[in-house]
C-alpha cells in the first residue's frame, strides 16, 4: 500500500470539545493545524453526551466561593492523587473558558428570566453551586459553537480518518500515520507537533455510557510511542446506567439531579439498602461511592434478573425529571409512568491518561494532550461537571503550546520517504488490513474481538476488582495484543469504506487500553476512589501517589509520582 503524505504544523487527533478548542487556539498563534476524526465532528465525541453542566467559579459566584475552594474540592474528591499544579490551572481558568464559550455564542440558562447572569446549579462533591448549563444539552451546544468557529477559521477537518500511530524517529515526533476510510489509503500527516484529544475508552466495557468512538485510541497511540500514562486504574463508573429494557441499555439515568430531590435505590426485593452499607447520606454521595455500594449489593446477589438495581422515583413530581431524557427513555421502550427503573454502574469516564504538565506537554517532546485522554487532574475520582471545564481549559492550553512548539521546531524542508520508524509502526497495521475478503478464511471478525475485550473488562476490571480477576484479564489481554494481526479477518475485499478495517484498528487500541487499566489496577494494592480492590478494601498511605505507566517493549514499567503537597511515607 502506498502512503499519501500531507504536511501541517499541528495535527489534532479528535474532534470533540478539546480538539476543536485546541484547533482554534493553534490557529490563533499563526500555526497551520489539521483535525483528524474517525467519525464526523458534529456527530462524534464524548462532549456531545455532556448533558447538564460546565463547572467554573464565575465573577458572579455566590459570596464565599473562589478558585482556591474549587481546587480544594477537586483535590478532596481525587483523594490525594490529583496533581495540584494541574488542578490550580483548571480552577483558575475555568471561568475564562465559560466566558470564551459565551463570546462564541453559547447562551447559558439564566439565573432568572431576563437576567444576563447564568444560573449556577449545585452538584454532589462541590461545596458551592458552580454548574452553568444549557437545558440538558450543554455539551452539544459547546460543540456547535466551536465547530462553527473552526469552519469560519478555515481549519481543515479530515473525517473518517483513523490515526494509527504517532511516528517517532530519533526521539522526535515526525507526524501521525492514519487510515482514511473513504479512500482506503494510508496517510502520513507530517508535523512537528500533535495534540492527542481522542476522549476516553469506556467502550472497552460491555456496559458503558460512551459513544462508539470511545475505544481508548489516545492511550494506544501513547503506549506504542513510549509516552507515559498516569492513573489508568481509575475508571469512573456512572452509578445509574439503564440495563433494561434492551433498547435503553447503556443510557445514563440522571441520578445527579433526581437523588437530591428524593429518588432512592432499591434492590430486587424492594429494600432500600443504602444505609446498610454505612456510606453516609445518599444525597451527598459522589459517583465513586454510589458505584462501589451498588456493585457490592449486586455482588451479594441482590440484583434484578437484568443484573441491576432499581432507582425509584415513587412520590416524585414527574415535572422535575429532565424532560429530554424522559422523552428519550419513552422512545426506547420505558413506560412514561414508570417509577422504578433498572440501573447498574456503567463505565463512564477515564480519570487517567497521558501524563501531562501544566502546559499540556507529555513525556514526548512535541506531543500534547487535552480532554479525557489526559491524566493527572482528577486523581481517583472526577467531580461531576468538570469534564467540559477540563477539555476547554486544557484544549486552549494545548493548542497554544503545540503551535508555539511547531513554529520553533519546523520540519526540514525536504522529508525522507518511508523512513524506518514509519515502516516499523505501520507493519502491524498493514498485516491487519491485508487479511480481507476471501483470503481471510475463517478468521475472527473484529466485532467478535470487541465482545471478548468488553466481557473481560466487565467481569474482571469493573467497578470492583480482585487480584485473581485482574491477573486473568492481564494475561488474556497481553496475549490478544500479540495475536491480533494474524487473528482478525476483514469480510470485504476492498479497503474503501471497509467498516471492518475501522473496527479492527479500534480493537487494537481497546486491547492496549484494557491491558493498561488491568496492569495498573493490579499494581495498586489498595482501594481508593474509583479503584476498588475487594482483596485490599482500605486505602493505604503508601499509595497516596499517582502511578505512572509506560510500555518498554512488551513490559509494563511503573513508577510512583509523589506530589509536593503529599508527604511520602
Amino acid at each position: 500500500m502506498e502512503i499519501t503524505r500531507e504536511r501541517y504544523d499541528v495535527v489534532i487527533i479528535g474532534s470533540g470539545g478539546a480538539g476543536l478548542r485546541a484547533a482554534l487556539a493553534a490557529a490563533e498563534q499563526g500555526a497551520r493545524p489539521v483535525i483528524l476524526t474517525k467519525g464526523e465532528p458534529q456527530r462524534s465525541g464524548g462532549t456531545l453526551s455532556a448533558h447538564y453542566s460546565f463547572c467554573a467559579v464565575l465573577p458572579t459566584a455566590k459570596p464565599g466561593d473562589s478558585p482556591e475552594l474549587f481546587a480544594e474540592d477537586i483535590i478532596r474528591s481525587g483523594e490525594g492523587i490529583s496533581d495540584p499544579r494541574l488542578v490550580k490551572v483548571l480552577a483558575e481558568r475555568a471561568g475564562e473558558a465559560v466566558a470564551f464559550a459565551q463570546r462564541l455564542g453559547v447562551i447559558f440558562d439564566p439565573a432568572e428570566p431576563g437576567s444576563s447572569e447564568p444560573h449556577l446549579g449545585w452538584l454532589a462533591g462541590h461545596t458551592h453551586a458552580r454548574a452553568v448549563h444549557v437545558g440538558n444539552a450543554v455539551g452539544r451546544e459547546v460543540v456547535r459553537v466551536l465547530l462553527k468557529a473552526v469552519r469560519k477559521a478555515g481549519i481543515p477537518i479530515h473525517s473518517f480518518t483513523y490515526a494509527t500511530d504517532l511516528i517517532v524517529d530519533g526521539g522526535h515526533l515526525r507526524g501521525v500515520a492514519a487510515y482514511h476510510l473513504p479512500s482506503g489509503e494510508l496517510r502520513m500527516y507530517e508535523a512537528p507537533a500533535a495534540i492527542v484529544a481522542t476522549g476516553g475508552g469506556s467502550q472497552i466495557y460491555e456496559l458503558n455510557t460512551n459513544p462508539l468512538e470511545a475505544t481508548g485510541d489516545g492511550y494506544g497511540l501513547a503506549l506504542r510511542a513510549g509516552i507515559e500514562l498516569a492513573d489508568m486504574e481509575f475508571v469512573q463508573h456512572y452509578p445509574t446506567v439503564m440495563v433494561s429494557p434492551p433498547g435503553a441499555r447503556g443510557l445514563m439515568f440522571n441520578s445527579g439531579i433526581l437523588i437530591p430531590k428524593g429518588a432512592r435505590l432499591l434492590n430486587r426485593d424492594g429494600e432500600d439498602f443504602w444505609d446498610r452499607h454505612g456510606a453516609g447520606p445518599l444525597k451527598e454521595a459522589t459517583r465513586d461511592v454510589m458505584s462501589r455500594v451498588m456493585s457490592q449489593e449486586i455482588a451479594a446477589g441482590k440484583a434484578t434478573d437484568a443484573g441491576g438495581l432499581y432507582i425509584s422515583t415513587r412520590g416524585m413530581d414527574p415535572d422535575e425529571f429532565p424532560q429530554m431524557q424522559q422523552k428519550l427513555l419513552e422512545d426506547l421502550g420505558v413506560a412514561p409512568d414508570a417509577v422504578d427503573r433498572e440501573v447498574a454502574p456503567g463505565a463512564h469516564y477515564f480519570m487517567g491518561g497521558l501524563r501531562m504538565e501544566p502546559d499540556a506537554a507529555t513525556s514526548l517532546p512535541g506531543v500534547f494532550a487535552a480532554g479525557e485522554c489526559s491524566g493527572g487532574i482528577h486523581g481517583a475520582n472526577r467531580l461531576a461537571g468538570n469534564a467540559l471545564s477540563e477539555n476547554q481549559v486544557f484544549g486552549a492550553i494545548a493548542g497554544r503550546n503545540a503551535a508555539a512548539f511547531a513554529l520553533r521546531h519546523p520540519l526540514p524542508a525536504a522529508a525522507p520517504g518511508n523512513f524506518p520508524a514509519l515502516a516499523e509502526a505501520l507493519e502491524p497495521v498493514r498485516r491487519i488490513l491485508s487479511r480481507r475478503g476471501a483470503g481471510a478464511g475463517a478468521a475472527e471478525k473484529p466485532q467478535e474481538g470487541w465482545a471478548e475485550v468488553q466481557s473481560l473488562m466487565q467481569r474482571f476490571v469493573g467497578a470492583t476488582r480482585t487480584a485473581e480477576g485482574l491477573e486473568t484479564a492481564n494475561r488474556r489481554l497481553a496475549a490478544l495484543r500479540e495475536e491480533l494481526p494474524e487473528r482478525l479477518g476483514l469480510r470485504d475485499s476492498s479497503l474503501v469504506y471497509n467498516r471492518d478495517a475501522g473496527k479492527a484498528l479500534d480493537l487494537r487500541n481497546m486491547v492496549e487500553t484494557g491491558w493498561s487499566v488491568a496492569a495498573a489496577a493490579l499494581e495498586r494494592r489498595e482501594s481508593r476512589g474509583a479503584h476498588v480492590r475487594l482483596d485490599a478494601p482500605d486505602p493505604d498511605e503508601e499509595w497516596t501517589c499517582s502511578l505512572a505507566l509506560r510500555l518498554d517493549g512488551r513490559t509494563a514499567r511503573f513508577r510512583k509520582l509523589w506530589h509536593k503537597e503529599v508527604k511520602r511515607p
